[in-house]
């Protein structure tokens, strides 16, 4: 794939034959762009348009004519390239030329394998690749994407495929092997206000509700996963104030208002982990409670064979990867506990308790799995307790 864009890119200034493109992946041309569009989450034709326009920026930047740069770039006249410009980086080209104007950037595209955990079982038309929590996952495609995009890509996977390819994860469960009734780290949440962050379809609200939280609020960047929410919770005569939107961005929850802010598997799907936390502590009360559940770094790294573990992955990686899974596609991050607990005492929490132990007793009910074997050995679910000073 590489490969491929070297040649691309070494062709945005004359013609790219897509023959010789497809060629270098070993594939058709029409296979070429399909698994281009699911890996970049972009159809090819449109990255393309981008890095030229990205190019032609600062060529013109750099004094030459306007006219002579849109033929570079495939336009057969200065007005229909000066159109296409202006819409991408939103001001006219004679504009950038005469007064410097800031543009707008498409950076190359650029993929890196990497090996992760792959399970060999039975095909089971009820079986649910869990990506995040167990690690039947095969191999993923790093790629550098943009905060937009990563957004737009996992927006639409939850709107689409969302629970059918990886379900739901919901308390009283954390995550794999992880239990509430076990951990209790909330305590009596009655006539408490409790926000929850990637909320899903409702489950984890209904919980609280149950325990008579005075208040219920969540958010989601997924609009199908809000709508799945209110219908769900509606069915138990519940009701909660739920908002679209990704978690990084304000989104007009109120500050200094709820006493839980919790997250289960939610939380890792956040592209700026920093900034994340700290408007999770503008919602909290002063020492109010931040809980949340991810899939274990250390569980991503290492895979089991016949009894054994080993590194699949260094454990230091925190790029961004994106996996093509049943016609869709995901990107996440997987990072270190420290990249985690640095983040949280940067926005004003302490650690309370965290925990990383798997419950005995649920492993017995999965005990003959490769799965449940290595829950034995190693860390597949944290959970972090921290409080607002």
């Amino acid at each position: 794939m590489n490969q491929a864009l070297d040649y691309i890119e070494d062709n945005l200034s004359s013609d790219i034959d897509y023959y010789v493109v497809a060629k270098i992946v070993h594939c058709s041309e029409c296979e070429f762009r399909r698994i281009f569009s699911i890996l970049a989450q972009i159809p090819l034709s449109e990255y393309i348009r981008r890095r030229r326009l990205t190019l032609a920026a600062g060529d013109i930047k750099n004094g030459e004519k306007i006219i002579d740069v849109a033929i570079r770039y495939g336009y057969d006249s200065q007005a229909a390239f000066s159109r296409a410009f202006s819409r991408f980086h939103g001001v006219a080209p004679s504009l950038v030329r005469d007064k410097g104007e800031e543009l707008k950037t498409f950076p190359r595209l650029t993929f890196k394998l990497i090996l992760m955990e792959e399970n060999i079982m039975k095909k089971n038309p009820n079986h649910r690749t869990n990506i995040i929590g167990a690690g039947e996952v095969g191999y993923a495609i790093s790629v550098d994407m943009d905060k937009d995009n990563i957004h737009k890509t996992n927006s639409s996977f939850w709107n689409t495929k969302g629970n059918e390819v990886i379900g739901t994860t919901a308390l009283p469960m954390y995550g794999a092997f992880v239990s509430e009734e076990k951990c209790h780290l909330f305590g009596d949440v009655s006539g408490k206000k409790l926000l929850e962050i990637g909320c899903g379809t409702g489950h984890s609200l209904k919980y609280h509700g149950d325990r008579k939280a005075s208040e219920l609020w969540g958010i989601d960047i997924s609009e199908k996963q809000i709508e799945k929410a209110k219908e769900y919770l509606s069915l138990y005569g519940f009701s909660a104030k739920l908002i679209c939107s990704p978690m990084e961005e304000d989104c007009g929850i109120p500050v200094d208002y709820f006493d839980y802010v919790y997250s289960v598997y939610g939380v890792g799907w956040a592209t700026n982990l920093e900034s994340t936390f700290c408007r999770i502590s503008s919602y909290l009360k002063k020492d109010g409670v931040f809980i949340f559940s991810w899939s274990h770094p250390i569980h991503k790294c290492v895979a089991i064979e016949n009894d054994a573990l080993f590194f699949k992955k260094s454990y230091f990686d925190e790029s961004w990867y994106s996996v093509a899974l049943d016609g869709g596609a995901i990107s996440l991050s997987d990072r270190k506990l420290s990249t985690y607990i640095n983040a949280l005492t940067k926005a004003g929490f302490a650690i309370e308790e965290m925990i990383e132990e798997s419950d005995d007793e649920i492993i017995q009910l999965h005990k003959e799995s490769d799965f449940a074997k290595k829950a034995k050995m190693l860390p597949v679910t944290f959970v972090i307790k921290a409080r607002k000073l």
